[in-house]
C-alpha cells in the first residue's frame, strides 16, 4: 500500500510517482508501459507468473505490485523485467539483490 501513497504524491494514482531529479519520466513511462503490456498478455494467456497477476488490473497496480516484488522477490523482477528493476532501484535508491545471501 505504501507504493500507492507514493504514486499519489502528485495527485494521481497512475503508476508514475514523482521522479527524483536523476530520473526521467519519459524513460519510466516507456519502461513501465512496455512491461505492463507484456505482463497483461502473459496473464491473459494464463501463464504462470511469480509476480501477482493482480498487477494486470491497472498501471497503478502494476507499479504497486512490482514495488512489493522488488523488495520480496528482487531476482524475479530483475530477470523478468530488468528495466523495471533498474527504474525501481533508482526510485527507491537501493538494490535489494545486493542483500541476498550467496545461496539465493
Amino acid at each position: 500500500e505504501f507504493a500507492h501513497k507514493l504514486d499519489m504524491l502528485d495527485g494521481a494514482a497512475n503508476g508514475a510517482p514523482p521522479m527524483h531529479s536523476n530520473m526521467q519520466l519519459a524513460q519510466w513511462s516507456q519502461v513501465f508501459t512496455e512491461a505492463y503490456a507484456d505482463f497483461c498478455k502473459r496473464v491473459e494467456r494464463d501463464e504462470a507468473t511469480e509476480i501477482d497477476p493482480y498487477a494486470s488490473e491497472s498501471p497503478a497496480e502494476f507499479f504497486a505490485v512490482c514495488s512489493e516484488a522488488f523488495f520480496e522477490i528482487p531476482l524475479t523482477v530483475q530477470q523478468r523485467y530488468p528495466q523495471v528493476y533498474e527504474q525501481l532501484a533508482l526510485y527507491y535508491r537501493q538494490n535489494p539483490i545486493s542483500r541476498l545471501g550467496a545461496g539465493q
